[in-house]
């Protein structure tokens, strides 16, 4: 019995640690920022415009939006320069 309980306990940490380790790294991988653009349709030539970072995905949550010259402007990947594409949701 004390010889399993020797046995046991470091190989409970181990894997303890790698699960962590993994854990961890796909919560990094997750929290991705993204560079946000917004539409202006009255902007003479690129209508896409750059804002920045944002904390933001492609796929799901509530939609993106930040405070530019203030209003708020719908956050979305850049397509080209006179259309965005995808609209970006929170994370």
């Amino acid at each position: 019995m004390k010889n399993l309980k020797t046995v046991l306990i470091p190989v409970a940490v181990l894997v303890f640690g790698v699960g962590s380790a993994f854990a961890t790294i796909k919560a990094k991988t997750d929290k991705k920022a993204e560079i946000a653009y917004y539409f202006d349709a009255s902007a003479p030539n690129e209508k896409c415009i750059v804002v920045g970072e944002v904390d933001c995905n492609p796929t799901s949550g509530p939609i993106c939006t930040e405070l530019v010259g203030g209003s708020p402007r719908v956050m979305q990947q850049f397509l080209s320069d006179t259309e965005c594409g995808v609209t970006l949701h929170r994370n």
